[in-house]
């Protein structure tokens, strides 16, 4: 019989990754802290503050998930997230982590893996999200423009735009972010209609993101 995994075979990646998807990181930035507060309780021993007088008293440390989160935004560990930990004093809202593309479709080959190590269910946040954002993309004009036409001709940018809840003259940055998010909840759900469908569009208006 095979043996199943143990949480000591999980990396501090994996268990980091699963409490940012579990909050919610497929669709929202998610605060450091509150990453290490998941962390630690799916895993005690790995997060928490190591002085005995201090590991008692149940305090998670934010430093290993910290680290983990920067290894998974690094190009070679696959771009996992993006975000930071710690916000400038001025801009507050730069702090916290949310999971790319790449960082969804991660989670879609790996949470099977971490859920038996981890002895967990699935959480049912992200895939709620998930649906919603299937039934409010495929009642978009540019969607019902593309499932009516098989493409996107009678999309216009400014449509497109719309569609990311942008300014049609909003940066080529805001651009990009707002349709990686899109595309992040899309790899989750696994919609093969929305995927082909952020595929013609990513190739029509590519000029709008690409800088």
């Amino acid at each position: 019989m095979k043996r199943g995994l143990s949480r000591n075979e999980l990396s501090n990646i994996d268990i980091a990754l699963f409490a940012l998807y579990k909050l919610g990181g497929i669709s929202k930035k998610i605060h450091t802290e509150s990453v290490a507060w998941e962390a630690y309780h799916l895993a005690k021993e790995r997060f928490s503050w190591r002085l005995p007088e201090f590991k008692e008293k149940g305090f998670p440390d934010k430093t290993p998930v910290r680290f983990a989160l920067e290894q998974a935004k690094k190009k070679e560990n696959g771009r996992l997230v993006s975000g930071r930990a710690g916000g400038d004093i001025n801009r507050p809202e730069l702090e916290g982590w949310r999971l790319t593309p790449q960082g969804a479709d991660w989670i879609k080959k790996n949470e099977s893996r971490i859920l038996n190590a981890l002895k967990q269910r699935a959480p049912d946040l992200p895939k709620l999200v998930a649906e919603r954002f299937i039934r409010q993309l495929k009642n978009d004009p540019c969607f019902v423009s593309f499932n009516k036409n098989g493409n996107l001709n009678e999309v216009t940018s400014y449509m497109f735009t719309d569609m990311l809840a942008c300014a049609p003259d909003a940066s080529k940055e805001i651009i990009k972010q707002k349709f990686e998010r899109l595309l992040t909840t899309a790899n989750l759900s696994n919609d093969k209609e929305i995927l082909k469908f952020l595929e013609a569009s990513e190739n029509k208006f590519g000029y709008l993101i690409t800088y």
